[in-house]
Parts: C-alpha cells; sequence; structure tokens
C-alpha cells in the first residue's frame, strides 16, 4: 500500500512542485530583465537631462505668444482649397 501512495506523489505532487518552482524561476527573471531594461533607459535619458537644464533662459508662453503674433497677420489671409484626389466624389 505505501508503494502505490508514494507511486501517487511521484505522478501528481512531484510534477506539481517542479512546474511551480520552475514558473516562480522563470517569471522572476523575466520581471527582473524587464526591471533593468526600464533602469537602462532611464539612465540614458538622465544623460540627456543637462543638456536642458542649461538653457539661458526659462519659457514663457506670453513672450512666445507675442513673437508668434508678431510673424503672423491673421488679418490679412487667403483661403485655399483643399487638394482632392482624382477619385474623390464632391
Amino acid at each position: 500500500m505505501s508503494k502505490n501512495k508514494s507511486f501517487a506523489f511521484a505522478k501528481a505532487g512531484l510534477p506539481f512542485i517542479v512546474l511551480t518552482v520552475g514558473g516562480w524561476v522563470g517569471l522572476s527573471k523575466t520581471i527582473q530583465g524587464r526591471i533593468d531594461a526600464q533602469e537602462a533607459q532611464t539612465k540614458e535619458l538622465n544623460l540627456h537631462a543637462p543638456a536642458a537644464k542649461q538653457r539661458s533662459k526659462k519659457f514663457d508662453l506670453h513672450e512666445e505668444m507675442d513673437r508668434l503674433r508678431a510673424n503672423v497677420d491673421i488679418d490679412h489671409y487667403e483661403l485655399k482649397p483643399v487638394p482632392r484626389l482624382p477619385d474623390e466624389d464632391e
């Protein structure tokens, strides 16, 4: 009788334990790889950060809007039709 019980564990319990531990190890390696890739990407982005901090003046939205208004005359414009494809119906 004890021989049947040991075979039952070998047929059902042992594969279950092996697959559970194997899945846990595989997932932990996969997750660690993703974390390492994200950290490497963050370090790569941080290398470019000092260039953005070296700007001589800060961005001011009002100054930018005034600069654009000086270059663009919104009172005098010309309406132009959008080019249509030859097979489009009107």
